[in-house]
């Protein structure tokens, strides 16, 4: 069957597991791993986790919390403390 199939319905097969299903792409949850990346910060790649009213900023790589941003934050309030986790230092 794998023969007759048209190169977008072989890439639907592998991605969804059918050649006729639309692939889905997870894009939030604890297990997307987000770059915070620009300028000339150190980059983050990060995990969040809600946690009541905040979420935790957590290392994809050592799973150590890094911070956490309030969910009922104005963007200022939240881009100065992911800031701050960028220069924090953590290596990872």
């Amino acid at each position: 069957m794998m023969d007759t199939l048209t190169a977008e319905q072989k890439i639907r097969q592998q991605l969804a597991g059918s050649p006729v299903k639309e692939p889905h792409f997870q894009h939030e949850g604890p297990d997307v791993v987000r770059w915070i990346t620009g300028g000339s910060l150190p980059n983050m790649h990060v995990t969040f986790h809600q946690q009541g009213n905040q979420v935790a900023v957590q290392c994809a790589t050592c799973e150590n919390i890094i911070g956490y941003l309030p969910v009922d934050s104005e963007a200022t309030d939240i881009s100065s403390r992911l800031v701050a986790m960028r220069q924090s230092g953590h290596d990872h």
